[in-house]
């Protein structure tokens, strides 16, 4: 009787080492991907802003400094474009959805001048 004991027991202690996993059909957040948003701050005066992220392409007129959301849900690349209206400085952050500074840019621009840059945004 107590070897039915023992091997009952050698039978059920794995058991309670497992843990349950959240991925079934019930519940409904198991498979669900949520996006981030990170922002850029672009600090110019008549300037016109452009970026990229995957197929999205976004613009903006800049009259002063404004901050941009942007939307992504794994690794990215960050296309952007400014493109000087006046002879200025123009500073350019960008953080990612986590509050990480990925750039802080200033730069001259001459009138008519673009400056392209290209970020790596990883979800790490």
């Amino acid at each position: 009787m107590n070897n039915c004991k023992f091997i009952l027991f050698g039978l059920l202690l794995p058991l309670f080492f497992t843990s349950c996993k959240k991925d079934s059909t019930m519940d409904p957040l198991s498979n669900a991907i949520f996006s981030k948003d990170g922002v850029i701050r672009i600090e110019c005066s008549e300037c016109q802003f452009n970026y990229t992220v995957l197929n999205n392409s976004q613009s903006f007129n800049i009259t002063d400094n404004q901050d941009i959301k942007f939307s992504y849900v794994s690794d990215i690349d960050l296309k952007t474009t400014i493109n000087a209206k006046k002879q200025q400085k123009v500073r350019l952050i960008v953080f990612d959805a986590y509050g990480r500074m990925i750039s802080n840019e200033l730069s001259a621009l001459e009138s008519g001048a673009y400056k392209i840059n290209n970020f790596k945004i990883t979800i790490k």
